[in-house]
């Protein structure tokens, strides 16, 4: 069960991943996520340039001099993309204390986006893939959105990249229904303070 407790959260979801621990570096892929071009650990992530909720421009390099929490999700406003997001919300102090910013990315459009974080509350930025870029780019994408056919959704997914913009940390889900482990996140978060400390 998820130590980040939410209140948008009404169920835990179970699930198990794979722990691989490389260099002092933590790795975490769900199932049989496909990992072809997903970025590994250690390498630079690719850059990004997309829009927030209010159209003002973000790009990683923005966040460069701080950890970052770079957390896909499939659709704003679905059930547990909204336990995600409230997750990540109701711990931002604690992320923020070991150095992170949060930023949230889904393929919906801005609109769609600043419904979903002013109905949330979202302290944090959430950005729009629209163009379905980005996630290429990952080696996420979602071919199929339930019954919806081609519709190229981003697979959950979490990235921590460290101060220079590398993957410290990845996990990749095929399936949209389970959240990513945020005790892990946290403890790779806590791991890395220690390392840089």
């Amino acid at each position: 069960m998820s130590v980040f407790l939410s209140l948008c959260r009404n169920k835990p979801v179970h699930h198990s991943e794979t722990v691989i621990i490389l260099a002092d570096r933590f790795e975490y892929m769900s199932g049989t996520a496909s990992v072809s071009s997903v970025p590994n650990i250690g390498e630079k992530a690719p850059d990004f340039e997309l829009p927030d909720i209010n159209m003002k421009s973000h790009r990683l390099q923005d966040y460069a001099g701080k950890k970052l929490v770079l957390a896909f999700f499939p659709a704003a406003e679905s059930p547990v993309c909204t336990a995600e997001m409230c997750a990540f919300r109701d711990s931002l102090d604690e992320l923020r204390d070991y150095g992170a910013n949060v930023v949230g990315v889904s393929v919906d459009g801005p609109f769609a986006n600043k419904i979903f974080t002013e109905n949330r509350h979202l302290n944090f930025p959430v950005l729009s893939d629209y163009k379905r870029d980005t996630i290429r780019k990952y080696g996420i994408v979602m071919k199929n959105l339930g019954p919806l056919q081609d519709y190229n959704a981003a697979k959950r997914s979490i990235f921590i990249l460290d101060e220079n913009g590398k993957v410290q940390y990845r996990w990749v889900s095929d399936n949209p229904l389970v959240e990513p482990n945020y005790a892990e996140i946290k403890e790779a978060l806590k791991h890395s303070k220690k390392k840089s400390g």
